[in-house]
């Protein structure tokens, strides 16, 4: 595959590859549930996401979302202006941090977040640096 583009690598790993395409092209108003169902398990989600929103797809499923939806995350988030991966990356960090201050073991937060116990120290450390930057 050398003449493959690396920002599209995601594809080959994407779940929705080895499923029916039909159930991300849904006809107006068709069912949804089992394309979002593929894309909630999916380890490229971000990055379908993130494609999705840069190239305007205006049919079907992408990164779990719809075209409705994707037009509403434009419209509403913060983040929009930032790749879906950065968002996502900015989402489970501000969770991690709430789960820390509510007392809650950064083993159980790595579980609960899919990610690994150094990634929690790693978060809570540059929050903690943010915080002691603000309050000096």
């Amino acid at each position: 595959m050398s003449g493959e583009d690396p920002d599209e690598k995601w594809r080959r790993d994407a779940l929705c590859a080895e499923t029916d395409p039909d159930a991300f092209f849904p006809e107006k108003g068709g069912n949804t549930t089992d394309a979002k169902k593929v894309c909630a398990q999916c380890g490229v989600r971000a990055q379908c996401l993130d494609y999705a929103l840069s190239a305007d797809e205006r049919f079907g499923i992408w990164g779990g979302l719809s075209t409705a939806e994707r037009d509403r995350l434009i419209k509403t988030s913060p983040v929009a202006h930032r790749s879906a991966a950065q968002a996502q990356k900015q989402e489970r960090d501000t969770l991690i941090v709430a789960m820390a201050g509510r007392g809650i073991d950064p083993r159980t937060i790595a579980d609960m977040a899919e990610v690994t116990d150094r990634t929690v120290y790693r978060v809570l450390a540059r929050h903690k640096e943010r915080e002691d930057a603000v309050s000096a």
